[in-house]
């Protein structure tokens, strides 16, 4: 797992995540403006306040979600899909060091969760995200430099689809980050976009993630975004390929 510094490293770091970013073309693009909320790392114990917080919104939301062992946390694989939300693959481990040393290693970690989450849930995700993003640095520690594009060579090859974000809700620059500095974020790193992958995440420490997302699904209510889960068919966003 990562270390609080290596997390901020890794997530402060992305871009698209700067303050008054020119967006690419095809994320101003035209039409109607749509949200894709997503949350890494779970179940957690903040899962049910997330699915409560979506509920009473009355919104959808994608889950990428990583192994559990507690019967009691995968139980949520089910319930997240069940109140009509999407789940994507996050691996089963998030352990850097291992997926990240190979494109067999990654292949056989998202796998494995697949497995899981066949047994659990009914399902096998198509969809994925690189813990970190497809341009972590930390990658290139376990399996050299080019390893990010082998692996998303590969499982694009075998039918998967990643995605990164457009915006940071920069809630892993600290182990649990002020409110109003993840609202900000949301906000600023959202200007002049239609089309938004917003990162968050759903884990044990994120108790202000899940206070600041009433006000953060309202904000961007009222900028006229719709909400929608992410598909292989979505609007995707990837720092690897990006958008022209």
């Amino acid at each position: 797992m990562l270390s609080g510094f290596q997390m901020i490293g890794e997530y402060a770091a992305k871009p698209y995540a700067i303050v008054g970013t020119n967006p690419p073309s095809s994320e101003r693009g035209s039409g109607k403006k749509k949200a894709y909320l997503t949350f890494d790392d779970g179940p957690s114990r903040q899962t049910k306040h997330i699915l409560r917080i979506l509920r009473e919104k009355g919104i959808k939301a994608t889950f990428f979600v990583t192994g559990k062992s507690s019967p009691e946390l995968q139980a949520y694989y089910k319930l997240i899909l069940n109140e009509g939300h999407s789940l994507g693959n996050h691996t089963y481990s998030h352990n850097y060091g291992y997926i990240y040393s190979s494109v067999k290693a990654y292949r056989k970690d998202t796998e494995k969760l697949n497995d899981l989450l066949a047994r659990t849930a009914g399902v096998r995700p198509d969809i994925f995200r690189f813990p970190g993003g497809s341009d972590n640095h930390l990658s290139r520690k376990a399996g050299g430099r080019h390893i990010m594009a082998k692996i998303a060579r590969e499982m694009t090859n075998i039918g998967y689809r990643y995605f990164d974000w457009n915006v940071s809700s920069t809630d892993a620059a600290a182990v649990t980050l002020p409110k109003q500095n993840i609202l900000a974020s949301v906000r600023s790193n959202s200007l002049g976009k239609n089309q938004i992958i917003v990162l968050m995440h759903d884990d044990d420490h994120k108790t202000t993630t899940v206070e600041a997302l009433p006000d953060a699904i309202d904000w961007l209510k009222q900028q006229g975004y719709q909400f929608e889960t992410l598909s292989k068919s979505s609007f995707v966003f990837q720092f690897l390929n990006p958008p022209g």
